[in-house]
Order: C-alpha cells, then sequence, then structure tokens
C-alpha cells in the first residue's frame, strides 16, 4: 500500500505486479470521501482476478504500459504481454464454497449476471483494459482450486418459484482446460455490469470477452464505448441501457459445434413512459443501443479453442439482434462484416414470441438499419431500414449524442411556451 499513499496526493494511484486493484479502489473512496476528488488509477500490465465494484463517481482506470495492448492468446487463456486483464469466474446456476450464503440461481442479483466488474457510479472511464469473465471460456487457477456444488441439489432456502429446475453439468476442474466454451457448460457470466447509478461511461479500446451475457446494463445507465473489441456468443450485448458503441469490432465467439449460434444484441431499453414496462420497473425516457460504423467478424483460433475453424462451420450464425423485450430499441448503422459470417435475416424473435404482447406482424417496432454492408436485403419486413441517418422520432444517428443528447434552450423553450 506505499506505493498508493504516496500517488494520492496526485490523485493517481498506481497498481503493480503481486497487488490488488480492489486496495487502489479503497484509497479512491478515502479521497473521494475526504476530498470530493476524482481518481485515476494505473494498472501495470498483467491478470488480475478480483470481483471489483467500481462505486466511485469519476474513477478512471487505465493500462499502464506505453504500448498497450488488449490481445488474447492460447485459445483465450492468456493475454499479451502489454495487456491489462481484469477478470472473475463466477457463472449463474454454480455454488462455489468462496460464495459463501450468496444465492447464485433465483433470488438476489446484486452482481447483476455474476459480473467481473460492476459499475454503480457515474462518470467510469476505462483505457485499454480487457474485462473478462473466464466461466464461459476456460478454467482458471483459482476455480480449479476452488470447491464446487450443483446449485439445483444444494440446501439454499429456496422459495418454489426460486428452486432451479435445471441440473447443471459437473464442470472440469483442470486449469485452462477449454472444455468449458462447449455449449453445454455456458450459463450467465458476465464480464462487466453496469448499474441505473452507472451514468456516462466511457470505455475506450477496451475488450469486454465472455459467452453468453457478456455486457449488461439496467435501464438509466449510459455507456459510450469507443473502438475496441466486444467479444461474445449468445445475447452478449444486453439490458436496458443507454449505449452507443462507436467503430467497435464485434468478435463472434462460435465454434463449429452443432447448433452454435451468435446474438449479438438484446435490448430492452423502454424509450417512452407510454410504452409497457414490467410490473414494478420505472419507465425511464431513455434511448437503446447503437452501433455505428462496426465491423463484426469471427473469433480467431489465438482468441477461442474451438472445435473447428472451418468457414463452413459457422457461415451465416450471427444474428445482428434478438430483442429482450419487444419495446427494446436496436440501431445498426453503416455495418460491415467479414464474407460468410451474418445470417441473411439478421434479427431473431426467439426471446419474445412466447411473451403475451408479442405480435408476429409487427414483433420489435424499434429494430433500425442504416446503409448496411449488403444494403439490408433479406431483412424482416418489421426491421425499418432508414433512407436517411435519423429515426422516425427525429434522432440523429450520432454516437455522442446519442449518450447525451442536446436539450434545448431557454430561449427555445420560452418560445414554445409563447406559441
Amino acid at each position: 500500500m506505499n506505493s498508493f499513499l504516496a500517488s494520492i496526493l496526485v490523485l493517481v494511484l498506481h497498481v503493480g505486479h503481486g497487488e490488488r486493484i480492489n486496495d487502489a479502489l479503497d484509497s479512491a473512496r478515502t479521497v473521494y470521501e475526504q476530498k470530493g476528488e476524482r481518481t485515476t488509477i494505473l494498472v501495470e500490465p498483467g491478470t488480475y482476478r478480483e470481483e471489483i465494484t467500481i462505486d466511485v463517481p469519476g474513477l478512471t482506470i487505465k493500462n499502464a504500459s506505453r504500448k498497450p495492448s488488449i490481445g488474447l492468446q492460447n485459445g483465450g487463456v492468456d493475454c499479451d504481454q502489454n495487456a491489462v486483464r481484469i477478470t472473475w469466474y463466477y457463472g449463474h446456476g454454480y455454488q462455489y464454497r468462496s460464495m459463501g450464503n450468496r444465492v447464485n440461481y433465483g433470488g438476489s442479483r446484486e452482481r447483476r449476471w455474476n459480473a467481473s466488474v460492476l459499475v454503480t457510479a457515474p462518470d467510469f472511464t476505462a483505457e485499454n483494459i480487457i474485462f473478462e469473465n473466464s466461466f464461459n471460456l476456460y478454467v482458471c487457477d483459482l476455480e480449479a482450486a476452488d470447491s464446487l456444488v450443483d446449485i439445483s441439489q444444494s440446501d439454499m432456502p429456496w422459495t418454489e418459484k426460486e428452486r432451479p429446475k435445471k441440473v447443471m453439468p459437473v464442470r472440469p476442474k483442470e486449469e485452462g482446460s477449454t472444455e468449458v466454451q462447449l455449449k453445454k457448460y455456458r450459463e450467465r457470466a458476465a464480464a462487466i455490469s453496469f448499474t441505473e447509478g452507472a451514468k456516462n461511461a466511457h470505455l475506450k479500446n477496451c475488450r469486454a470477452v465472455g459467452r453468453q451475457d457478456v455486457l449488461y446494463g439496467d435501464e438509466g445507465a449510459s455507456i459510450y464505448w469507443e473502438k475496441g473489441i466486444l467479444q461474445g456468443g449468445v445475447d452478449f450485448i444486453f439490458g436496458g441501457m443507454t449505449m452507443a458503441v462507436d467503430r467497435a469490432t464485434i468478435v463472434a465467439n462460435i465454434n463449429g459445434e452443432k447448433g452454435d449460434k451468435c446474438y449479438i444484441a438484446a435490448g430492452r431499453s423502454n424509450p417512452t413512459p407510454t410504452l409497457p414496462s414490467r410490473e414494478g420497473e420505472k419507465g425511464d425516457d431513455n434511448r437503446g443501443l447503437l452501433f455505428y460504423k462496426c465491423h463484426i467478424r469471427l473469433a480467431t483460433e489465438e482468441e477461442l479453442s474451438a472445435i473447428s475453424h472451418q468457414p463452413s462451420a459457422v457461415s451465416q450464425q450471427v444474428w445482428l439482434a434478438r430483442p429482450w423485450r419487444t419495446w427494446g430499441e436496436t440501431v445498426w448503422a453503416y455495418t460491415t462484416w467479414d464474407e460468410g459470417v451474418l445470417n441473411a435475416e439478421g434479427w431473431h424473435t426467439g426471446l419474445i414470441q412466447k411473451r403475451p404482447e408479442f405480435d408476429p406482424a409487427n414483433p420489435c417496432p424499434r429494430s433500425y438499419e442504416y446503409k448496411s454492408q449488403d444494403k439490408s436485403k433479406g431483412r424482416p419486413k418489421w426491421v425499418s431500414v432508414l433512407r436517411k441517418p435519423i429515426l422516425p422520432d427525429g434522432t440523429k444517428l450520432n454516437p455522442r449524442r446519442w449518450i447525451t443528447p442536446p436539450q434545448p434552450s431557454p430561449q427555445g423553450r420560452e418560445e414554445k411556451r409563447g406559441k
């Protein structure tokens, strides 16, 4: 901690090899509570296996390397020597001894889908950081040493509604095993999640990596993801947050296993208060998901330990979106992809077909595309192909304004009242 204390005076904390980011966060909390000042944490390259909660407003975490990387190696088990990786290994449906009394199936989800990093405070910034949950990727050393029970067989005080019906398969215990990438082991395991208090988050040239449910945001959260990589498989960017993904690379983690498919976005935003919302939820007047000038490709062998990397095994197995609710807003603008990656229809209704409000003629009315690589040929009729980069309500497709829309000037408001 001496290196931290020496840096507090200039509000820059350093985390070196063998140190913990959580210790730096403790110091940052003290600085903020005493002085109300913002803190930057510079992290030396390496893998940091910790569950982290960003609850300090205005916090910045940066890769301290002069030549920072967000690259992965060895099928995703390792990262580049100049990379900073923050990762943990808890996944939905399994109870590890290290969890104590924490319920991991049904009941309370205080970590928001088992997030390795949970952001609860506003104005969080990250630069050149890999956010990972290893649960669906490989068995890390901490998981290999941790004992595990199938939570469906545990003695938890379940209500009948909470008690899980699914019996989870026994996970491999060998450190470094990538067998957990197989479909039968996959479950919800977020790399990073944002609560409703996480407003104005900015992630620059970062990477979020996992398989199922990788990046989650509550309604009320606002996230600007600039460049970098978002990598996953099933519904891996999901939630009711307002999020703009600007010029990022979208990497599909599919491995050629039979039936393995990739659904990139699963939005459930509630853009207008008049639209329906689940009982007990607040209907915030927020936007949904905007993907702007993004490129989609498959994972490489360095990034993913796959059964098969033959293009024929994964041809057209990627969908742009599978909305989580009928009112979820998702927009793809200026999208490109590697040949043979994207399914021709591009949009899927699998998550909402059994919901009472489902309308086969118009299941997801807030689904939009503008200037996709294939000119949106083959898309369902309910997907709106825009002629201009403007939504029907007049919103321009601008990533920065998507997160912080311009407010009318006082003069403009007065003129409106005068009319």
